[in-house]
Parts: C-alpha cells; structure tokens; sequence
C-alpha cells in the first residue's frame, strides 16, 4: 500500500525531474542546430529549445514553492548537450520521425504527473504537459509537410508563462 507520504514525494521526485529535463531539453534542441544546415531547420529547432524553456518555467513556481533545488543550469545543458549524438545519423526527416515515434510517450508520463498533483498544483502541470503536445503536434506537421508545422510551437511559446495564457 502507498502511503500519502510515499506518493507526495514521489510527485515531488518526478517533477524535480521532469523540470530538470526540460532545461536539459533546451540545451539539446539549442545544440541540435548546429547538425542542421537549412535556416528553416535552425528557426524550428530554436522554437523547440524556447518551448522547452516556457515548460520548465511553468513549474519553477512549484520548485521554488517545495524548495526543491535543481542542478545549476551548466550541469544540465551538459547533460541535454549528451542527448545530442543519438541523433548522429539522423538527417532532418528521420530526427522529426523520432519526435514522432517516442514524444507520445513522454505526454503518458506528463499526465501521470497531473494526476499525482495536488489539485492547486494542476494548472501549472497541463502547462507543462501542453508542451509535449506542441511538440508532437509540429513533428506530425513536419512529417506531413505541412508548411505551418512550427504553429503549435509558437503557439506554445506565446500562451506560456510570461505569455498570452497569463
């Protein structure tokens, strides 16, 4: 049996986590340009790294208010930078792919998050998880050619913390 004890630091293990990764995140995308010739490439990875940056903010209110403490910033571009060489072999097509294929994932894993929240932690959390639907949402686009496949991205950007949603 779980105790509610267990299960509150549990929530609050995952979403120290799930915050880190998302500095992590932008780090990666920031340095996945530098793969990538085409201009178009650079602007849609940039949108990615400035999406994860809004989803790591949306609960920054939350760590602050747990005082739970990250690793410093440089420890996690580190780490997201380590992320990059999976892609080594990926031309622009078959990385979108990848987004595509193991991003749904990563949304399962935001909602199991929501659910262990606490109710007045929730908004915060549907913000971070509507990052990953952003995400997926641009690499489905991109896959099927779609010349406005970066909209859910800026969407995203501009509705987060600091943006039209507040």
């Amino acid at each position: 049996m779980t105790r509610p004890s267990d299960r509150h630091s549990e929530y609050l293990s995952t979403l120290l986590l799930y915050h880190e990764e998302e500095v992590m995140g932008e780090a990666y995308f920031r340095g996945l340009k530098r793969r990538f010739d085409r201009d178009d490439q650079r602007e849609k990875l940039d949108l990615l790294s400035r999406v994860e940056r809004v989803a790591a903010e949306s609960v920054r209110p939350l760590i602050e208010r747990y005082r739970l403490v990250p690793r410093p910033d440089p420890e996690l571009a580190a780490a997201g930078l380590a992320w990059i060489d999976r892609h080594e072999t990926h031309d622009w097509r078959g990385f979108v792919a990848d987004m595509a294929e193991r991003y749904p994932q990563y949304l399962l894993d935001f909602e199991a998050l929501e659910r262990m929240a606490p109710e007045e932690d929730r908004p915060a959390i549907r913000i971070l998880n509507e990052h990953e639907v952003a995400a997926i949402e641009f690499a489905r686009g991109e896959l099927a050619g779609d010349p406005d496949s970066a909209a859910p991205l800026a969407r995203y950007i501009d509705a987060g913390p600091g943006g039209a949603r507040e």
